[in-house]
């Protein structure tokens, strides 16, 4: 963890100042600087440059070490307007880092005012209400061997064109839907596993 000014220890004894949780997952699409970045209030924060999107997002302690500090967290996203989901069908995000700041809202105008913990992707799961991630604060995480596989009902996990996918006829473009698939009569050569019973997303 990392704490920084003075100004984030003066507040913090003050009940009536809301804290707010800016996330940042980092390298989303494999390209450096390329992140996602989240905060839970009810509207769109900039702070130290950086453009915070509100959404519904929830942080949940769930372990701990033998020192006694946090190195579990569970992140939940609101899924029900797809968003979240749309990113974990395209992109593997296991293994990816994620910091956590934490500022005082009336203090969101200091950039040395806030505490930050980073942590990395363990394994998430989607469904038609929530995304929610597992965190680490082990560095380890990276040494799985990645990508994961995604397991989704109507959303096929191949590149387009590509030897798992298997399609070589004139269409260039997919959406990775079933219907698609069928409609390009490839349906034998179909990436997601349309026996799961819901919309569900499982990486582990």
């Amino acid at each position: 963890m990392r704490a920084s000014g003075d100004g984030f220890i003066s507040e913090k004894s003050k009940q009536e100042n809301r804290p707010v949780l800016l996330f940042t997952i980092h390298d989303y699409t494999g390209t450096e600087g390329e992140n996602l970045n989240f905060c839970d209030y009810d509207e769109d924060i900039t702070y130290d440059s950086v453009t915070y999107t509100r959404f519904p997002v929830r942080c949940d302690f769930i372990g701990d070490n033998a020192q006694g500090s946090i190195n579990t967290i569970k992140v939940t996203l609101g899924n029900v307007s797809r968003l979240i989901q749309s990113y974990l069908m395209v992109y593997d995000l296991r293994g990816l880092k994620v910091t956590i700041k934490m500022v005082f809202a009336d203090k969101l105008d200091d950039v040395d005012a806030y505490v930050e913990d980073v942590y990395y992707i363990d394994s998430y799961q989607a469904n038609q209400q929530d995304a929610v991630f597992e965190l680490t604060g082990k560095f380890d995480v990276l040494s799985l061997n990645l990508p994961g596989r995604v397991y989704s009902r109507n959303y096929c996990s191949w590149k387009f064109k590509s030897g798992e996918c298997g399609y070589s006829g004139i269409e260039t473009e997919c959406n990775k839907t079933l219907q698609r698939c069928r409609g390009l009569g490839n349906t034998l050569r179909f990436g997601g596993f349309p026996s799961i019973p819901t919309s569900r997303i499982y990486v582990r």
